[in-house]
């Protein structure tokens, strides 16, 4: 696909675009080779560095989630703007959005993307247009990785956890859901450690979040939040789904047996979880108030006795 726009007469290259203004840039793409594919790199938002390939000829961005690339903002549209891949390269467009669409900062109805050029929808969701082959597609891929992943179990890290959580909140208040957080604990862990060494440690770190993984819902998202503390956000998920599916991964982590030093033991976690509904949602003031009365309940079960869930 050649990546360029043929001028008309009555084009103007140095047109100046202004805020209510249809763009037609008439400024030609470089030809590049066919293994280079358009992409969007998000580098302001909830999913810093991860990029999102135009594999459509039609490429739909919005607030839903039958959208291509879905933004969970209020100031976006539930279809906000599309990318239509041409044989004149790709073109950014307007679908009449509420609070529209800026290319470098300039709202448009309509504009060709050009290398680098900056696209923002909402109040902080920008993304750099970029065509890429596929060794620099597998770099910036992996520099997204190494921002979000915890380096020994591969569960998502805190800090990204922290983003994801405030993002599902407000879809959550805006509309009216259930939100589920569980926080998780090995029981005793301490004692693995100081027991059999800290290269077990990390094996049964890595074999709990193996565990967790394969044994939560597919739209469930597991993070690493310290040490031997997990949490799993939980979307359209009520308090009895959650405690429920919280007494599963306990009986399973209880079923486990770790093998190390020529000898077996087996390891316990203690859960606590919160539930956010459209009856209780004026309670918590934030999302950190949701996560705090998880790790309240997290709290109690290990005064109780630990191995248990406590929910709330």
């Amino acid at each position: 696909m050649s990546l360029t726009k043929k001028p008309t007469q009555h084009s103007n290259p140095l047109m100046d675009a202004t805020e209510d203004q249809t763009v037609i840039s008439p400024i030609r793409s470089l030809d590049l080779d066919a293994s280079r594919k358009p992409v969007l790199v998000m580098i302001s938002g909830p999913q810093l560095g991860r990029s999102f390939n135009i594999d459509k000829e039609e490429f739909m961005i919005g607030r839903v989630e039958n959208c291509d690339l879905q933004v969970e903002d209020d100031l976006v549209s539930r279809h906000h703007c599309k990318i239509l891949l041409t044989p004149d390269g790709a073109q950014i467009v307007d679908l009449a959005s509420t609070n529209g669409t800026l290319v470098n900062g300039r709202r448009v109805d309509k504009v060709f993307l050009k290398e680098g050029d900056q696209l923002q929808v909402g109040s902080i969701t920008i993304f750099k247009f970029s065509m890429q082959g596929e060794a620099e597609s597998k770099f910036i891929g992996e520099l997204f990785t190494a921002a979000t992943k915890d380096f020994l179990t591969n569960t998502y890290n805190k800090r990204f956890f922290q983003e994801r959580l405030e993002s599902e909140f407000f879809y959550t208040l805006r509309h009216g859901a259930n939100l589920s957080v569980m926080v998780l604990d090995i029981d005793h862990f301490k004692n693995v450690n100081d027991s059999y060494g800290h290269i077990v440690g990390d094996t049964t770190l890595k074999l709990v979040a193996q565990h967790l993984s394969i044994s939560t819902r597919k739209d469930d998202f597991l993070a690493r939040f310290g040490g031997e503390e997990f949490v799993i956000l939980m979307r359209d998920c009520d308090l009895e789904q959650a405690r429920t599916l919280a007494e599963h991964l306990r009986e399973g982590i209880e079923k486990l047996t770790i093998k190390a030093n020529q000898t077996e033991f087996k390891i316990s976690i203690s859960i606590g979880v919160a539930t956010i509904t459209s009856l209780n949602q004026k309670t918590f003031t934030s999302a950190q108030s949701l996560l705090q009365r998880a790790d309240e309940q997290l709290y109690k079960a290990k005064q109780t006795g630990r191995n248990r869930v406590c929910a709330s």
